[in-house]
């Protein structure tokens, strides 16, 4: 059996650091995870060897099992029957490491692949958030509101009229130094989440911002620059998605995000996509 699936990224709209879990140090947030029709496309031969194999057109990932996409087959693996396997091949198109859940996309992609293979049904959300906080949100995708460290999720209805163009420089950024860059301490008051109330109030795009955004911006000044520059070519809004690197506009017209994209070829690889409702 061949099979081929999307996995497509995401952007955050809007990003809190509300404080850090006392059980466990993991830190506290809000956000509104956005589902785009930009994707990583994972073909996959099933077989009957009892092994899986993973490749891909990147050479710069792991192909190993620290690769997310064979986490998620060991995941889910004591479900599936124990002669199965598959070859798996990922062409990746979200960049590692750009605040767009590539990895996490491939492995809820995975899970959900192999879920009607299962000789028992699996517990498909606990599997999701034991390979990261964010898996959780791909299994279903479009829009929602997640709170606790991501993984606390509501679906959301906001508008989708728009495009987003992405711009990707060619560097990543350190999830784990972002964190430590904002100096949150076990001891500081966990902040009140807001989104809720800006929701209840309409939506409005001048409601949001990233807390990323002022300790990564010093540090690399080119996401400001790309972020200025969006604007400046007719962006409604612009921010950094997650902890980077991407930086995002929000266009309410497809002239002007084409337009804007020929305009910041000098930043890194631009793509221009649309948002993804519920399916």
């Amino acid at each position: 059996m061949k099979a081929s699936l999307k996995a497509y990224a995401k952007i955050n709209i809007g990003l809190r650091i509300l404080g850090r879990r006392p059980s466990d140090g993991y830190h506290l947030l809000e956000t509104i995870f956005q589902e785009l029709d930009f994707a990583d496309e994972i073909r996959l031969e099933v077989n009957r060897s009892g092994h899986f194999s993973l490749d891909s057109n990147r050479k710069d990932i792991p192909l190993d099992e620290s690769n997310l996409i064979l986490k998620a087959v060991n995941a889910i693996k004591p479900w599936l029957p124990e002669d199965l396997g598959a070859n798996i091949f990922v062409d990746k198109q979200i960049p590692p490491g750009a605040g767009l859940g590539g990895g996490s996309s491939d492995a809820a992609a995975i899970l959900k692949f192999f879920r009607p293979l299962c000789h028992h049904e699996p517990p498909l959300k606990s599997l999701a958030l034991s390979l990261g906080a964010d898996v959780p949100f791909f299994l279903a995708g479009g829009s929602a509101y997640a709170k606790g460290i991501g993984d606390e999720l509501e679906p959301v209805s906001i508008p989708l009229d728009w495009t987003a163009v992405l711009v990707m420089p060619p560097f990543s950024v350190s999830t784990q130094q972002a964190y430590r860059d904002l100096r949150i301490s076990l001891t500081d008051t966990v902040k009140k989440t807001n989104i809720p109330s800006f929701l209840r109030q309409g939506f409005a795009w001048r409601f949001f911002e990233n807390d990323f955004e002022r300790v990564i911006i010093p540090a690399y000044p080119q996401i400001g620059a790309i972020k200025s520059a969006l604007l400046e070519a007719g962006a409604t809004f612009s921010a950094l998605s997650g902890s980077g690197s991407t930086v995002y506009g929000i266009f309410c017209s497809d002239d002007k995000a084409r337009s804007c994209v020929s305009k910041l070829q000098e930043y890194g690889r631009i793509v221009m996509c649309q948002p993804r409702g519920l399916t």
